[in-house]
């Protein structure tokens, strides 16, 4: 995750980058974001999630913890 916004007021990008990189160094791609000032302000793009997944990516546990609510979301939603 890479923190973005102001001081005391976080918000982070959800990405996919080198383990050797710093936190806020460079990123391969952008996958969602996060702001937890505001419960349920997130998203995540989770067909590039299981794509980096599939390539050997290893999620964080707090990134981890938002598929899962991202899957359970998908599941939930009615079609209409």
């Amino acid at each position: 995750m890479q923190r973005t916004g102001k001081k005391n007021d976080p918000r982070y990008r959800v990405v996919v980058t080198e383990s050797r990189n710093p936190r806020d160094g460079k990123v391969i791609d952008i996958l969602g974001y996060l702001n937890p000032k505001r419960e349920g302000d997130w998203k995540l793009d989770l067909e590039r999630y299981e794509y980096w997944l599939s390539r050997g990516a290893q999620p964080t546990h707090r990134v981890r913890a938002l598929a899962k609510l991202a899957r359970k979301q998908t599941r939930t939603q009615p079609t209409t």
